[in-house]
Formats: structure tokens, sequence, C-alpha cells
């Protein structure tokens, strides 16, 4: 049994001895466990054997000793994070401090970290995104102690993950529709209610969060562009306003003539709503809302994009699936630097990540200039017979 100390030594009289003890956490578990050091017949001597045990490395344990102090306080000082992002990481919390959160810091070693994630991998309760992100926080808290001169190293800097996770992950549903199936779904969702809005989202690709967050006075009728600056989030406590994920993230695309179109009808039949709704109306300029006025929650969206799919008879696809569908698709169809430029911007990515992300899509692309190169240049350095 990995048994580590947790606290300083104690001394306490037991059926007429006296007894020297020490809490501890048995790293192989997270579990508290105490251990008996000895019994002696006298006070005098179980205090002299506990002075011992403490000289040889048991040492008295404050709340700012322990992992679990560090790690609490590092995921509250992490305020640059979204909400959602905050609530991950909270999230995480709990499964480092249930672990580990009882040992010292300068007592966590190696070893700790790694049995640690292979009792994660091994229990079958969380899956290996779910256990990579546990290592990525914990990796975060003990990274910024050695800048702050709280640890020499961190001791879990080449802990690597497990190599067998025994909970698979979430089945992947399918990444992306091809152009078929995208005007089977376009076709499909036109008479919804929120038909104009799921065009803008598998043709644009904005996220989910920042198309329930999208308000009218962020569409230009005139200048035929949708300004995306806000989102709408889903974390504990409800739905949570938010600005946009990075500074890229806030951008303002154009849309083409039928999608503002159908945005223009989309606005009248909401106000044919908002008056048929009278005082009980919202009245939160939202894009995307109920019938009342008010944010749609974005497990509410997903159903009804599920069913839309369903009843069309196309595969099950995820809301990022849609913002998935429009990066390939834009991808796939640019010829040159220029038009994958103009595509992270419509996606608010950078070109890198763009091309990162979404490299399956560029060998059309790709082609289409060596082709281009190779017509160029016909007979030049040809073999002749």
């Amino acid at each position: 049994m990995a048994w580590k100390a947790a606290a300083a030594p104690t001394v306490r009289q037991q059926r007429g001895r006296w007894v020297v003890r020490v809490d501890g956490i048995d790293t192989a578990t997270g579990k508290r466990r105490p251990k008996q050091l000895g019994t002696y017949p006298t006070r005098r001597a179980a205090n002299q054997a506990a002075a011992a045990a403490q000289a040889e490395g048991i040492t008295a344990l404050t709340d700012r000793s322990t992992l679990a102090w560090l790690v609490d306080r590092g995921v509250a000082s992490r305020n640059a994070v979204g909400p959602k992002a905050r609530e991950q990481h909270a999230w995480a919390a709990t499964h480092i401090k249930a672990g580990l959160g009882g040992l010292r810091l300068d007592a966590l070693d190696r070893d700790d970290v790694a049995r640690w994630l292979d009792d994660l991998a091994k229990g079958g309760k969380l899956s290996r995104r779910s256990v990579q992100l546990c290592r990525t926080i914990l990796r975060a808290v003990l990274t910024d102690a050695v800048d702050e001169g709280l640890l020499r190293r961190s001791p879990a800097a080449r802990v690597g993950m497990p190599r067998h996770v025994v909970k698979p992950d979430r089945e992947r549903e399918v990444d992306a529709w091809d152009e078929q199936q995208v005007r089977v779904f376009l076709g499909a969702s036109s008479q919804h209610r929120w038909g104009a809005p799921f065009r803008l989202a598998v043709l644009y690709g904005p996220r989910r969060s920042e198309l329930l967050g999208l308000k009218w006075d962020d569409i230009d009728f005139n200048a035929a562009t949708v300004r995306i600056d806000e989102a709408i989030v889903e974390v504990k406590g409800g739905l949570v306003w938010t600005p946009g994920k990075t500074k890229r993230s806030r951008r303002t695309i154009p849309v083409d003539a039928v999608t503002l179109r159908l945005l223009e009808a989309h606005r009248r039949k909401q106000l044919a709503e908002r008056l048929f709704c009278g005082p009980a109306w919202a009245d939160l300029d939202l894009v995307v809302c109920t019938r009342t006025g008010t944010a749609v929650h974005p497990r509410n969206f997903n159903k009804t994009l599920a069913i839309l799919a369903r009843d069309a008879g196309l595969p099950h696809l995820t809301s990022h699936g849609l913002r998935h569908t429009a990066a390939t698709h834009m991808t796939r169809r640019a010829t040159d630097l220029g038009q994958l430029r103009a595509a992270a911007e419509i996606l608010g990515h950078s070109p890198d990540m763009l091309m990162k992300i979404y490299a399956h899509a560029l060998p059309d692309s790709v082609r289409s200039i060596a082709d281009r190169i190779g017509k160029t240049h016909v007979g030049e350095g040809s073999e002749t017979g």
C-alpha cells in the first residue's frame, strides 16, 4: 500500500497506554487512512516518539501546504477564461482533490500522479477526454507553483496519459454533411420558425453559443453583414451572456442575398409572434428565441436540430457539426490562400488553425492548384521518346 503522512503525529491515551498516530492518505485509493506508529507506557515516552517521527519528515500540515489548497487557488485565479471553461476546471478540481488533495506539496511525487491517473483510467467513470482534462488542470496549477517558487519542479511534468482508459469516449457522430445533405436540410428546415438561423448556421458556421446570442441589431440589412460579438452559454446557474471567446471570434461576416432575405422574413414572423404574445413577450432582441421572446436553451436547440435531421432522413449531427459542415465546405471550395483566409475570418479562426483542423478538406483545393500549374507549363521539360 502506498501511504503518505497528511498531518503531524498525535499522542492520545488508549486503554491505559499512550498511542502515537498520524493521519495519512492511501495514494492508491485517495482515501484518508490513519497509521499507528507505536504504543508506550508513559505519555513522556509517547511524546518523545512523536517528536522523533516528526524530525524524520512528518511535519505539521496546514491548509496552504496541501495540493487541495493549491488546486482551489489555481482554479479560482483563472479569470481570463469563460464561465463554461471555469465550470469544467472546477469539475476537474473535484477529481484532483478526491485523489491527491490531502497530500502535502513537498511530499507529492511523480509516482503519486501516475497512480492517480491510472486509477481514473481504470475506474470506468471517466472517458479519455475527461482524464486528459484532469491531467491538464493538475499540470497547470503545479506549473504555476513552480513559477512562484512553491515547488522546485512539477511532479506532473513528465507523467503521460495512461495507455488504456476503460470508459470509451462518446461515439462520434457524422462529422459533416455533404453538399446533397446540406440541400436536404435547408429544404427541411425552411418551414421551421428558426429556418433562417439554421441556414446561417449550416452555411456560415457560427458557434451555437454565438447563434443563440445573436441580436437583431447585430444584423445590418443594408450592408448585408452579421456582427458576432456575444454568446449565450449554459452553466450550472443557468444561461450566461459572454463576450466572444477570443478577439478573433468577435467578427463581422458578409451574408448572401438569399440568407439576408430569409432573415428579413424571419424578423417579420417574429414581430407577429410578439404582437400575439403581448406584454408577456421578453424584449431581448434575440434572433433565435422562444415563442415568448426568451433565450433558447442550448439543449432545446440541439433537440430541435436532431428532430429536423431525423425527419429529413439525415444522419444525426450536433450543433457543432453544423459549424464543421460549413467550415469543411468553405475550405474545400477555396482555390487560393486568400479564400482560405476569408473562410477563417468568417469562422473566427486563424488561417493556421483552419488549415490544421480542416486539413482533410484541403486536397481538393491543393489539387486544383497543381492542375493549373501543370496546364500552365504543358510541354516544358517533358520526356521525348
